[in-house]
Order: structure tokens, then C-alpha cells, then sequence
């Protein structure tokens, strides 16, 4: 069962909500200034050339940050590709294998990764080990993925395909528009 976190269960409550929408709405950046913040003791990525079209050498680290549109503040690599969860994950254990992880490459890992962004929580990235034994990035104890149909940067086609597949939110929410 997915962990659905929202901004009032975490304490900040309507006003600040309201805030974020009108900086987000005045902004003409998509930027994210958000200092950026490692985890050491989590994986870093290796994209496969299923999971990201645009990798770089293999063993450097994959940095991990949010984007901003009008989904509202996902997660992303360091491309732009968006990051998404699976609703029939069972915790940080993947469901998603065969015909499902063609379609929804996992984001795996071979060490470190480092996650930037706004409202981002680099306490929130871990893994998990998957079935073949390779170790696939976690937030909030969702395991993460790409989506196929995504083709270039900041595009969700993703979100809400089928009903079981969302983006993920920075902090650890399940995006559902």
C-alpha cells in the first residue's frame, strides 16, 4: 500500500499551501534553488539504456532533484525524466518485472546518489533488492521508476496510466491529478 503524505499531515497546514501555489504561480523559473544534499549511505545510479535514453558513463552518480509544472513538484533525474510509483508495490518490495518493467523501467543503483530540490528529503532515498539481485532507488519506501512514454525532459505522460501509476512528490506524496 502506498504512503500518501500530504503537506497538512506534515504540519504546514492550508496557509502554506496557499503560499507555495502563488510562488509557484508567480515564478517564471522552474527552477529549483534548494540547496543540494547527498545521501552517502544510499545507491548511486547507473541508468540502463532501457531506464534512461541519455546515460553517462557507467558508475557516476545520478543526481536526483524535483521539477515543477502543472502537476505541481515531482521527482526527476538529473535529464529531466520523471520519476513514478507503482500503487501495487507491496512496501519497498517491487511488483513491477517482465512486460510491466519493460514498459516502467526501475531506477537501479550501484552506490551513492544525491537529491536536490524543493521540499526534497535526502533522509527519504534507500533501496531495494530486486528479484535478479540489482538494487533499485527507493523514496519514502516507494521503489521508483521511468516511464517508457516519457521521450524527453519534463514530460508525465505517466501519471495515472491505469490507475496504479503516479508520480512521486518530493515529499514522498503520490501525485494524483
Amino acid at each position: 500500500m502506498l504512503r500518501r503524505t500530504s503537506l497538512r499531515r506534515l504540519g504546514f497546514g492550508v496557509p502554506l499551501v496557499a503560499v507555495a501555489i502563488l510562488v509557484t504561480a508567480c515564478s517564471s523559473s522552474s527552477s529549483t534553488s534548494a540547496a543540494a544534499a547527498t545521501n552517502t549511505t544510499g545507491p548511486t545510479t547507473t541508468p540502463t539504456a532501457s531506464a534512461t535514453p541519455s546515460s553517462k558513463a557507467s558508475g557516476s552518480a545520478l543526481a536526483l532533484k524535483t521539477a515543477t509544472g502543472k502537476a505541481g513538484i515531482w521527482l526527476t533525474n538529473s535529464a529531466g525524466r520523471a520519476l513514478y510509483v507503482y500503487s501495487h508495490d507491496k512496501g519497498t518490495t517491487s511488483e513491477c518485472y517482465g512486460a510491466c518493467a519493460a514498459a516502467w523501467p526501475p531506477l537501479t543503483t550501484t552506490g551513492p546518489v544525491t537529491l536536490s530540490g524543493k521540499y526534497a528529503v535526502p533522509r527519504d532515498l534507500g533501496v531495494t533488492t530486486r528479484t535478479n539481485g540489482t538494487k533499485q532507488v527507493t523514496y519514502g519506501g516507494h521503489p521508483l521508476y521511468y516511464f517508457k512514454g516519457d521521450t524527453a525532459s519534463g514530460q508525465t505522460n505517466g501519471e495515472g496510466v491505469d490507475g496504479v501509476w503516479f508520480l512521486i512528490g518530493p515529499v514522498a506524496n503520490v501525485m494524483k491529478l
